[in-house]
This record gives structure tokens, sequence and C-alpha cells, in this order.
């Protein structure tokens, strides 16, 4: 590591100072020696492979946050030290003005807007809430505004004060979170009031606000004359000793913190003074021992205090080696992509721009950056961002995070498979998106057009697509842009679009077969890695296109189904081997799938006259067979629950459609009505 590297920073240009002095000061101004050694490892080779991907590089002025709305929307909202807040919409590079409260803002050093929080009633109610040093007296302020009723990008500037807590002393340690808990309730978690080693011992003192993790209720009825109210769970509350807004105490400067979006559990950042820096996970009414303890070490500032049962110790803690100085606290991975492993504790340093996780009680450096680490944030998937006060912020992405095979109709981004109809009367595809559990309604295509949903943008997202007359058309999630891409010509067969060269998108591609039964076909693919055309003669007129990756590298195999035969024929991609399996009878309906989890495709069909799945499993050559469904229905089969196996699935036909999902997470049957009889379920795209 090249160490410290602000200081490499500071000679090229005039905003050192104020990049030094947000986090640099909360542990050396102090004047303590950094001298202990490192406790953090380097990733083993070829286990974990981290990358930062450019969102934003120009335009902003020291962000320090970034965040969504989790609205459906998959906007990103990024906080600015000195009172605005941008957002950003899904595949834009410059964010707008969201708000901005400039006036109000005292900003500079560790001061400034540093938090943002929006309610979990957000699409319903319009409230959100700010976190910043105020103008005049430098106390910090929990604020309410709404967004606009008539436009969604812009909030109304009118400002409901919540809760301010004195920060009169020093300029330092204001903490600067504020987020919802699975409570419901709002946290926030000011500094200790500053300067070196707590003088006043705000931390332990249970009347004073600094120092903690406090808590309060801000759904209040209308009329109320205070804006909040403390839980009666909260364990200085009503009669007992002690502030009533407090959850827990003895933190030094818990600058970031986050909940796991799964379990509820309070994770914490708490920047430490000259030693140790340290990773807590909250509890109410817990005790976490600054000043008297930084991390483990007893400090001896509060002497005859240091009885380790009287205090709850750090998850995880690392010393000041290196030029590592002031931890930025982060999240735990909870997204779908397979960018780091589930449940891993993402989080950096800012004075050495290392970004690092936390699996258990092993810490790991994972990627060594020139970032001065302000923030992490998340996105609606659980995908983890990092902010650079110097002007950035970028995604977090893992180039060899494996490729999920199985999930087809995911719109969201979730890896789920996204119950979804297109109706072609009026052109319109209506999407149940499983993240948000909301309905989107997109008009594009017409009554005769092909179905093509494929991740055409490589943005993790299925794009809705259509196939008219040798000219697809594709409406990106990336950025709503629109592709036309000549390709094929009438007649042809175009549900056979898939990732054939394996760089995460999906290739245009069309099956041409001639009038007479037995004559070779022909596949023509354009291969979106490069731009060239692939043309693979493989199978025969009669023969219907399948897709999947029956190898399991990562790419989709060239492969059809004889009916006269009843025989899956693939070309394997690895190697050009053909593979050949009788699979099937007269009548049945294909049905490529992962069902056994293996990243594999399997062979599969369902038999409607009985409502039976044949699958034969790639993880062990097993078959298996499996009632689900009745003379008449339609198969679906998706990854609907996200657990990596392809789910069987129907549809029937009752007037409107019911959906019957056999969810392999749960061996439990979801059941959901949507759309009419008229409409085409997207996801028999894939089935013949």
């Amino acid at each position: 590591m090249s160490k410290p590297k602000l200081g490499a920073f500071c000679a090229l240009a005039l905003l050192c100072a104020a990049a030094f002095a947000f986090h640099q000061a909360q542990a050396q101004r102090d004047g303590l020696p950094l001298t202990l050694s490192s406790d953090i490892s380097a990733a083993p080779e070829g286990t974990i492979t981290i990358q930062t991907q450019p969102l934003v590089t120009t335009g902003l002025t020291s962000p320090v946050f970034v965040t969504n709305a989790h609205d459906g929307s998959n906007r990103l909202f990024i906080v600015l030290q000195g009172g605005i807040i941008k957002v950003l919409q899904p595949g834009a590079t410059t964010p707008t003005d969201f708000l901005n409260i400039t006036s109000s803002v005292l900003s500079g050093g560790e001061r400034g807007l540093l938090g943002l929080a929006f309610h979990p009633q957000y699409t319903s109610n319009r409230r959100f809430f700010v976190y910043y040093t105020r103008t005049g007296d430098a106390a910090i302020q929990i604020s309410e505004f709404k967004v606009s009723a008539s436009n969604p990008n812009v909030a109304d500037t009118t400002e409901l004060p919540i809760i301010s807590v004195p920060h009169p002393t020093n300029s330092n340690h204001n903490g600067g979170t504020v987020a919802f808990g699975p409570d419901g309730y709002l946290y926030f978690g000011p500094g200790d009031g500053g300067s070196a080693n707590d003088p006043p011992n705000n931390a332990q003192n249970i009347n004073q606000l600094l120092g903690k993790i406090n808590r309060i209720d801000i759904n209040v009825p209308v009329g109320s004359t205070t804006n909040y109210v403390s839980p009666p769970t909260n364990p200085f509350f009503g009669a007992t000793p002690g502030a009533d807004e407090i959850y827990m105490v003895g933190m030094r400067n818990p600058y970031r913190f986050s909940f796991d979006r799964q379990t509820g559990e309070l994770w914490i950042g708490d920047v430490g003074q000259g030693a140790r820096e340290e990773i807590d996970i909250g509890q109410l009414g817990g005790n976490f021992g600054w000043r008297t303890y930084e991390g483990t070490a007893c400090t001896n500032l509060n002497a005859g205090q240091c009885v380790p049962a009287n205090f709850v110790f750090p998850v995880a803690e690392y010393t000041h080696t290196g030029g590592r100085c002031s931890l930025t606290g982060g999240y735990r991975y909870r997204g779908r992509r397979g960018t780091f492993p589930q449940g891993a504790y993402i989080y950096g340093d800012y004075c050495t721009g290392e970004i690092f996780m936390l699996q258990g009680t092993t810490q790991t450096l994972l990627l060594d950056t020139t970032l001065a680490i302000s923030s992490f944030g998340e996105d609606e998937a659980g995908e983890i961002y990092v902010v650079n006060l110097n002007g950035g912020v970028y995604k977090l992405v893992n180039p060899n995070a494996p490729v999920p095979r199985n999930v087809v109709d995911d719109f969201d981004g979730d890896l789920k498979s996204d119950i979804s109809v297109f109706r072609p009367s009026t052109g319109v595809w209506y999407l149940r998106q499983s993240f948000t559990n909301s309905l989107s309604a997109i008009q594009f295509g017409q009554s005769g057009d092909t179905l093509t949903p494929g991740d055409y943008d490589g943005d993790g997202k299925t794009d809705v697509a259509v196939w008219r007359n040798g000219v697809f058309y594709v409406l990106n999630s990336s950025n709503s842009a629109l592709t036309v891409q000549s390709w094929g010509q009438a007649g042809d067969e175009a549900r056979v679009v898939a990732d054939y060269d394996g760089d995460k998108k999906t290739d245009f591609a069309v099956l041409r077969r001639t009038a007479t039964t037995g004559d070779p076909a022909v596949w023509y693919i354009r291969l979106s890695a490069t731009g060239g055309l692939r043309t693979v003669q493989w199978g025969i007129t009669g023969d219907a296109g399948v897709t999947g990756d029956y190898d399991g590298d990562g790419m989709n195999d060239v492969t059809v189904y004889r009916p006269s035969t009843n025989s899956y024929y693939v070309q394997r991609s690895r190697d050009g081997v053909l593979v050949s399996q009788q699979w099937g009878a007269t009548g049945d309906t294909i049905v490529p799938g992962d069902y056994d989890g293996d990243a594999q495709t399997d062979f599969a069909v369902f038999r409607a006259s009985t409502g039976v799945w044949y699958v034969l499993q790639s993880s062990n050559g097993q078959a298996r067979a499996q009632q689900f469904g009745t003379n008449g229905d339609r198969p679906v089969p998706g990854d609907y629950d996200g657990d990596g196996k392809t789910d069987f699935a129907v549809v029937r036909d009752m007037g409107n459609l019911a959906w019957y999902v056999s969810q392999s997470a749960t061996n439990t049957v979801q059941q959901q009505q949507w759309g009419i009889g008229v409409d085409v379920p997207v996801a028999t795209f894939q089935t013949r």
C-alpha cells in the first residue's frame, strides 16, 4: 500500500483542507500516535474480485451519502455536504437538484448536511428526513420535508423541525446518520461533542443525547403538540432517570450506521480516537464503552470503570497501521447479484481509501483505492455503492460474480422472476415486480409481435422487447432508451434470443427454416460483445429452437427439440460437442430450466394432459416427475423465490389468469391472480 494517500492529493488540489478535515480530524487532530499493528488480512488469491464502477464523477461538490427511496423507482439520492440533495435517474450520469437547504446548513470540516432517510411509507405519505448542522448555533438538526405532490423529482422546501441536539463547543464529532429501523422508529447518532477524549464525558452521561444512538417515533397524530414522541421501550423512558430518546450509550462518533435489511440488526461504524476503529451491533440499552474503552482497550480516562461485564464490546476492530485512522461504516450485503457473500459487512477507511469485508470475525482487505470514502450506500436491489468526498459515486461490482442462468422475466433486478403478461389488443405489458410488489404497465408492441424479453443492456434487469418481421425493438431498463435492430426476416423464429457469448447481455438471434421438412435450419446470432455475426447450421425444419446453458459455462448453447423423435439436440458452447437426449412424448411442452440449482439447464417437459413435469436433473442424471397443474394449464417456469432453482409454475385461465407457483425454497404454493384470458404470460416465450 502507498499510504497515506491524502497527503499526495493535497499537493494537487485546494480541496485538500476540507477533505482532510472531514474525517482525519476525528482521529489525528487529537494528537495521539498511530502506532499499533494491522488486524486486517488481504483477500486470498482468487477468492473475490471487486471493482469500482463510476456512476457520477462530475458535478458533485463534497458528496457524503447515497441512498434510495425504496419506492420502486430505482432512483438514487446523493447528499452533498453543503446542503443539496441530488436525484439520479436509472441509467443517467447527471443528477438534478432534489432539495436545496444551503441557507440553513453550517458546512465545513465535519459539519454540513450529512444524512437522509425516506419514510417506510414514502410512496404514500411523501415524507423524508434530513440530518444537518444548522447555522447560528451549530446544533444538530433533524427535520422533515415532503416531496412535491406534482413532481417526484423535486422536494417541497417547507421544513418541519423534528428535534435538535445542542453541539456548541467543538466542530467535530457530529455523527451524521439518520435511518428508519425495522420497528418503524427513526434512529440518529450524534457524536460525543468533539475535541479529544470526550472531556465532558458526554458519551457516558445518560442525560445527554451526544455520544449515543437515539430513537424516536415520528408517526405522531395530526394536531399533536410535539413532532415526535419517545418509544416507551427506550431504556430511560418516563420515570427512569435519563433522556427518553436514548436507545444505547457509549459512542464516540457513530458517523455511519445501517440496518441489515434481512435480520434487522443495527450495524455501527464508530470512529475511534488515536488507536482503534470499531464495528458494533446495536443493542437496546447497551453501553458500548466510550470513553472508558476505545474498542476493547481500556483508556484509563474513567478511573476504575474498566469492568468488562458492564459494557458491550465491538464485533470487530482494527488498529491504526499504514495510515488507517477513520472507519466509514457500511452495509451487510443482501443483494442478489453475488457481488459479495451474503451477509458480509462492507466498510472502509477514509484515510487510506481501503474497502474491507467482515465475515464472522475475519476482516479482509478487498480493494485499495484512492477514494476519500465518506460513505457507502445501497440501491433498492441491495447492491452497494461507495461515495468519494472529492466528487464521485461508484458502484461496487464483482466481474467474476456467477451469472444467473435460470431467472427469466426479472424486470426489477432482484433475481426473482416477476409474474407478467402481455395484452396483444393494447400492446401493454403488465409487470408485477417482486421486489416492491408493485405494478408497472408499459405500452410496448402490438398484436402479432413475438415477445423477446432479455437483458440486452447488461444491467441485471430484463428489458421489455418484441420482434416484428425482421426487426427487434428493445426498451432498455438502464436508461429507458429505445433500441431498434434489424435482424432476420419474416418467418424466422426469434424466441431464441439469449447470451451466446457470455458477456451477460442478451444477443439478438433468429432461427431460419425452409418450407421443406427435413431441410437444415440456420441460426443467425449477433454477438453483443463484438457486434460480429455468428452463423450456425443446427437442426432441421420442424425442430423447435430452445434456449439454455446445458454445460454450465455461462453461455447459451445452440439447441433444438425435435418432436418427431422427442429429443433434445445440444451443441455445447464449451467444446462444440453434440449432446442428444430423448426426453418427453408427443404433445409435451418443452420447459427447460435449472430445476436442481447446479447452474446447468435441465432437460424438461410438461405433460398438459396429466399436469406432470418430467425433469432430467443435470446434477445427478436422475429423472424427476412432479405433478403440478391440471389439464389445460400453461406452464410458466421461472425462479420466483430467488433460491437459484427453477420453480414449477402454471397459469390457469378462469376468465382471469390464476398463477400457481410451487416455490422450491419453501415447498409452498404461491397463488396470484394476474391478467385476463386473452393475455399472454411473458414466461411462455421460453416454452415450446
